[in-house]
């Protein structure tokens, strides 16, 4: 039994006592430094019986899922499955589960650290004075403004309970939306146009699917007022990013504080490093330690529990198959198709 993660290239995953609690089930392979190449990529998966990767660092396409003839199980860390072939994953009979409602607290911290950096003018700021000034820049304040959040899943209720501790007046739109949960949460649901149109901090918490992708378009961008500024931490496909560029460099929005981008890493001449009303963050929503801590003990968890025969988590249970959730006394049963393989 093999079980590798092939991504650790924050050197968190290495050391940790969550990863022990495989080792009595097999050998436990973790790579720190990211492949050379496809061939050298290849090679450290394919011995994987089952497969921990961190967030969307390793794109799992078909044609490397069929590299790994042995695979059972892909336990991934965080909630989304982007980077992910997932139906090429269960005609493999290759079941897939998540750790979903980790990162949240790191997403929401992150969202204002964003806000008030573009309020306060903070990292303008912080430049000026290493270079020997004293800035007397007027910032503006959270307290009063409206928030409208979009999407009002774990982590947009996280924002916004962190919104009205700002004493911030917080509204909220979502595909599912109803008055019930508006109310639980303390917001105000609009329609989303509505929503863009009044909002001085508009804030993107939606899942990146079909239905999403280009939902903030050049039409709603025009509808914000004139000196909002907007957060995405969620993906950056669900921003039209040439509207919201042209809405920036015109100097029509107040700024726009960025952890996605439609290319990652950016090329060194990317086009958001002209814009003064910018904060760029390098996709860091989700990553602080202790989120990467929750989502390696979820998914040995997740690993644990498929071995055991009560798989949990699980995002394509078609994959599971008549008898796969039940183990053999003293090892895990093999999925239909995968007897024989060690």
């Amino acid at each position: 039994m093999m079980f590798v993660v092939p991504d650790d290239y924050d050197r968190a995953c290495g050391s940790s006592a969550h990863l022990d609690r495989l080792r009595g089930r097999g050998e436990v392979r973790v790579y720190a430094e990211p492949p050379r190449d496809e061939a050298e990529l290849l090679s450290r998966l394919a011995p994987a019986r089952i497969l921990i990767p961190i967030r969307e660092r390793t794109p799992l396409t078909a044609a490397r899922l069929a590299a790994m003839p042995i695979l059972r199980l892909i336990s991934m860390t965080g909630t989304g499955v982007a980077s992910l072939d997932l139906p090429a994953a269960t005609a493999r009979r290759v079941l897939v589960t998540n750790t979903p409602g980790m990162s949240m607290h790191a997403v929401a911290e992150l969202t204002f650290g964003l806000a008030l950096a573009l309020y306060r003018r903070i990292p303008a700021i912080d430049g000026w004075m290493r270079h020997g000034a004293w800035p007397q820049d007027l910032g503006r304040e959270l307290h009063g403004k409206t928030l409208g959040i979009v999407g009002l899943g774990a982590i947009g209720r996280r924002v916004a309970e962190i919104g009205r501790a700002f004493g911030m007046v917080v509204t909220a739109w979502g595909r599912r939306l109803t008055a019930a949960d508006s109310d639980t949460a303390g917001v105000t649901a609009l329609p989303l146009a509505d929503l863009m149109a009044t909002s001085d901090v508009v804030s993107i918490h939606v899942r990146s699917t079909a239905e999403t992708r280009g939902l903030i378009n050049r039409e709603l961008i025009e509808r914000m007022k004139p000196n909002a500024v907007l957060i995405n931490t969620a993906r950056a496909a669900i921003v039209d990013e040439d509207a919201l560029h042209a809405a920036l460099a015109s100097g029509r929005l107040g700024g726009a504080g960025l952890d996605v981008f439609g290319e990652e890493p950016l090329s060194p001449d990317h086009r958001w490093a002209t814009l003064p009303n910018v904060v760029l963050t390098s996709h860091r929503g989700w990553t602080t330690h202790e989120t990467l801590d929750r989502f390696l003990a979820g998914a040995v968890d997740n690993a644990l529990a498929f071995l055991d025969g009560a798989p949990r988590n699980v995002v394509n249970p078609e994959a599971l198959g008549d008898s796969a959730s039940r183990p053999e006394p003293g090892r895990e049963r093999l999925l239909p198709g995968r007897e024989g393989h060690a």
